[in-house]
C-alpha cells in the first residue's frame, strides 16, 4: 500500500485476484472479485473500459461479482481520457512462478489501480507507483501466484433409467477439491444437436475447469476423474476428454458449434480434430461418450449459448 499508514475510508478492498497463465497460448487469464462478495449486478467499468483502453486485452467478461479478462503478456503506453477511457493494464509480465499486471486510472480508477487491487486477497506484492485521488493519475503494480487450468469435458454417463451427468460431474469436482489443492472454477452444461438418435434425453453434456498451482497436479485431476468415472458412471458408452488451458484453438471452438447444430457420428473424425489441437481422449466405458465430450470444449466460457437450443430448432408441439 506504499507509504500510506493507515487506510483512508475512500479506499475500497477488492475481494480477490486470480491470475492463470496458458502455456499453450502464452495468454493469461485474470479474474478480479469486486464489490459485495456474495452480491449480483456489480458495476462493469473494468468489463467496459479494460478492452478498449489497452491492446494487451483480448476480451473481457462479467460474471456477477467477478470480471474476467484474457491477456496478452506485454507492456503498451495508454492513452487515457477520463469518463471517456478512464482506466487499463499496461502491463502483463510473466515470470517463472509469478504474474505481474501493472493498472493505470484517473479518480476512482487510479485510486483502484494504486491502492484497492493491492489489498485484494491473492496478491502476493503490491507497489504504488503514482499515488492517486480526485483528478490525479494513479498507477500501481500487483504481483500473483502463477496458477494453470485445465478443462475436462464428459458425455453420457446415465442410461434410460437413471442417471444425470451434470450432476455426477459435480460432485466428483466437490470431492477433488477436498482431495488436491485445486480450484473448482467453472462448470458448464452444453446443449448438443437434440435430435440425436443415441440421446438419453435431452442431449447434454458437461465442461468443468479447474485451477492449480503445482504443474505436478494435472494427472492427479485426471487420474481422480478416470477412477470416479468408472466407478459411478451407468453407461457403457462413457468418455472424457482433456485440455490444458483456457485458451482454445479455433477448430474446437468451431466444432463445438457444429455439434449443436448437426448430428455427426464419425467418431475417428472427432479423433483426429482431439488429436491435432492437444486434446487428450479417454475412454472410461466406451467411445460414443467422445463426441458430446469434444462438443463440451469449446463452449465452456459460452454458458447462455451453450445451454440453449439454436435458432429455429424447436419440437412439433410447439409450432
Amino acid at each position: 500500500m506504499g507509504n500510506l499508514k493507515r487506510i483512508p475510508k475512500w479506499i475500497m478492498k477488492y475481494n480477490e485476484i486470480l491470475a492463470i497463465y496458458d502455456e499453450q497460448a502464452d495468454k493469461v487469464m485474470l479474474i478480479e472479485d469486486y464489490g459485495p462478495e456474495k452480491g449480483f449486478f456489480i458495476e462493469a467499468w473494468r468489463y467496459h473500459h479494460f478492452p478498449r483502453t489497452s491492446k494487451l486485452v483480448e476480451k473481457s467478461y462479467r460474471e456477477g461479482s467477478k470480471t474476467i479478462f484474457i491477456l496478452s503478456p506485454g507492456k503498451v503506453k495508454l492513452n487515457l481520457i477520463p469518463s471517456f477511457a478512464p482506466i487499463g493494464i499496461s502491463e502483463c509480465k510473466v515470470n517463472k512462478n509469478q504474474i505481474e499486471i501493472v493498472y493505470e486510472g484517473y479518480g476512482g480508477g487510479g485510486v483502484s489501480a494504486s491502492y484497492s487491487r493491492g489489498l485484494a486477497k491473492g496478491v502476493l506484492q503490491s507497489k504504488v507507483i503514482r499515488k492517486s485521488g480526485g483528478r490525479g493519475l494513479g498507477k500501481g503494480k500487483i504481483v500473483l501466484p502463477k496458477n494453470y487450468f485445465i478443462l475436462i469435458a464428459i458425455d453420457d454417463t446415465d442410461n434410460e433409467k437413471e442417471g444425470a451427468t451434470y450432476a455426477l460431474v459435480h460432485n466428483i469436482s466437490n470431492l477433488l477439491i477436498k482431495k488436491e489443492p485445486v480450484r473448482y472454477l467453472t462448470h458448464g452444461n452444453i446443449q448438443l444437436y437434440p435430435y440425436n438418435p443415441h440421446k438419453t434425453a435431452n442431449c447434454f453434456s458437461t465442461v468443468v475447469g479447474f485451477s492449480y498451482k503445482d504443474r505436478s497436479l494435472k494427472e492427479k485431476i485426471i487420474n481422480f476423474f478416470v477412477k470416479q468415472l468408472k466407478k459411478y458412471t451407468l453407461s457403457k458408452e462413457t468418455a472424457m476428454v482433456v485440455y490444458d488451458g483456457f485458451y482454445l484453438p479455433q477448430p474446437l471452438i468451431d466444432l463445438s458449434y457444429a455439434l449443436k447444430f448437426h448430428f455427426f457420428d464419425d467418431i475417428e473424425k472427432i479423433r483426429e480434430i482431439a488429436k491435432k489441437n492437444k486434446v487428450e481422449v479417454y475412454e472410461i466405458t466406451g467411445e460414443r461418450g467422445i463426441i458430446g465430450a469434444m462438443g463440451a470444449l469449446g463452449l465452456y466460457d459460452n454458458p447462455e449459448f451453450a445451454s440453449s437450443l439454436p435458432k429455429g430448432y424447436t419440437h412439433p408441439i410447439y409450432l
